[in-house]
């Protein structure tokens, strides 16, 4: 695979930590200065090498928007899906295959609108008939701490083998996409709520919660 401009300034965030670069795309003088400092940070020579060797770079967490039964079709679009029990499944493509995603030729699973390749799709299994607004319905299949302790354990572990920083640019939700990396999606906000809020909250702060609770839990 060849990496994107938005990929690399994605990376350089990821690897500082920090927004040092808006995720537009765009090639310009402070984007490959960034890069620079990002290739002596990591100590390479060539700046595809700020990436790691498997070639992908990070995770995005999802609910399947189903009920708390893992399907066959729930398998076909992430590379793992977790039960309200904490139970885990693999999905028909391994991680490493989102490296040569090609929805075409069946090369790993379609997860993120335009953000699958390089990056691993996670999923809980819930929020069948939720409702956002006008007011918070959680419908019969809410979301379970069980079923995201799973999700984010299993990120943890893809986390230490394919050196992906936990970061906003690296470990993020379906509804930070669109802010976060530019990339367009279609208002999907999945996890603007996690359980015990009585409202859907801020997609970046709740990504931060998910976020420290892997840290805390699971590093």
């Amino acid at each position: 695979m060849s990496f994107t401009t938005r990929d690399y300034q994605a990376r350089v965030n990821a690897i500082f930590n920090q927004e040092v670069l808006k995720v537009d795309g765009m090639n310009g003088p402070q984007t490959r200065k960034w890069i620079d400092n990002a290739m002596k940070s990591k100590k390479v020579s060539k700046q595809e090498d700020i990436f790691h060797d498997s070639r992908l770079h990070g995770i995005i967490w999802h609910w399947t928007a189903s009920r708390y039964e893992v399907t066959q079709d729930d398998l076909k679009h992430y590379n793992n899906v977790h039960d309200y029990q904490g139970n885990s499944y693999d999905g028909v493509a391994r991680a490493e295959h989102q490296a040569n995603y090609n929805w075409r030729r069946g090369i790993g699973v379609s997860h993120t609108k335009n953000a699958n390749t390089g990056r691993i799709g996670q999923a809980v299994s819930a929020m069948h008939g939720a409702v956002g607004w006008p007011t918070l319905n959680w419908g019969n299949f809410p979301l379970t701490w069980a079923g995201i302790d799973a999700m984010l354990q299993r990120s943890a572990e893809y986390c230490k083998e394919f050196d992906i920083p936990i970061s906003r640019w690296s470990t993020l939700s379906h509804a930070e996409v669109e802010r976060t990396l530019g990339i367009e999606q279609e208002n999907k906000w999945d996890f603007m709520v996690l359980p015990g809020m009585p409202k859907v909250g801020d997609a970046i702060e709740v990504g931060d919660i998910l976020r420290d609770r892997l840290r805390e839990k699971f590093l």
